[in-house]
Parts: C-alpha cells; structure tokens; sequence
C-alpha cells in the first residue's frame, strides 16, 4: 500500500472535514432491491444502480465513498449461500473506484460478522480475523484507499477486524 495514499487522506483530514457518503442500503431499495436479499450480493448483480449511487455521493460533494460491503463478509455471505468473500469485495471495491474516478477516496467498508466471538458466542477469534482477512483481501484487490470497520457491537470483533487489516495493510483506517 503506498503510504503516499495515506499521508494524503491524513493531510486532508487536518485541513478540512472531510465529507462521507450517505446510506446505500435505503438507496438500493429505491432503486429496485427487494427485502430480504442481501445488498452486497445484490449490489454485484446491479453494478450500474449501485455504481449511480456512488456517483451521485460523488457529485453531491463527497470526499470518501464507502464500497456497498457492510456485509461482505464469510458468516454473512453465507446466509445467502456464497462463500467467495474475496472475488465479491473485490467486484464491489473495484465498482466504488471506478465510480470515483478520482475524486474521492474509497473506504472498504468492513462490519460486522452478526455472531459474538467467545466467550460470548461460538466464534472463536482467531476464525474472526481470518473471515475479516477474507473480505479485506478482497478490499485491497479492488482497490480500497482506507478502511472503515462500523457498527460492531463488541469491542473484540472490532479488534479482530483492525487485526484483519493490519496484518496486511498500513492503510488509513477508521474504526
């Protein structure tokens, strides 16, 4: 990862406040996604609805467009009979990168896995950060400036994600 890339997602950060996108769930609902399927697998079959969204964040001014993969990872994909984590945030990040053109970068969204780790829950950590490793590999091939791990309700499935990350980039990362 270059760290050209990041000294300028930092630099821009201390001079402005950077803008992020919006919602892409309730935009893909607008735009024909029914209930009960999942986004990210929807977003792959859809690429040109899901590739307006980024552009119209674009458009409207944003600095960083979140890649359409909240879900994109090996439990969740699972639900709906996938397990080609990385070729699905690859397809996804390399849709955000080129909907941005450049004008804005692209944060592999990352959340959360929908299982607690042990203690609490049958997942053990170590299968946490290697299903996070799956979808972040897949993240960095299409292309992703930054990292974003959201909305994980334990502290040790965030860790295990900034885990995921570190061991394979030194990229901005927001958690």
């Amino acid at each position: 990862f270059e760290m050209a890339e990041k000294e300028r997602i930092r630099e821009l950060a201390l001079k402005k406040i950077m803008v992020l996108d919006g919602a892409t769930g309730t935009e893909l609902q607008k735009r024909g996604m029914p209930s009960g399927v999942s986004p990210e697998i929807w977003a792959c079959e859809n690429r040109e609805v899901q590739k307006s969204i980024h552009k119209s964040y674009v458009e409207a001014g944003s600095d960083i467009i979140y890649t359409c993969t909240f879900g994109a990872n090996y439990y969740k994909l699972l639900q709906y009979g996938r397990s080609d984590v990385e070729k699905v945030n690859e397809q996804l990040a390399a849709l955000a990168k080129e909907a941005a053109r450049g004008r804005a970068f692209v944060a592999g969204d990352i959340g959360p896995c929908g299982h607690f780790i042990e203690p609490f829950g049958e997942i053990s950590f170590n299968d946490a950060v290697a299903a996070f490793r799956r979808q972040v590999k897949g993240l960095l091939s299409g292309g992703a400036d930054l990292f974003v791990i959201e909305t994980q309700l334990d502290i040790q499935e965030a860790r295990a994600a900034l885990i995921a990350v570190r061991e394979l980039t030194d990229a901005f990362t927001i958690v």
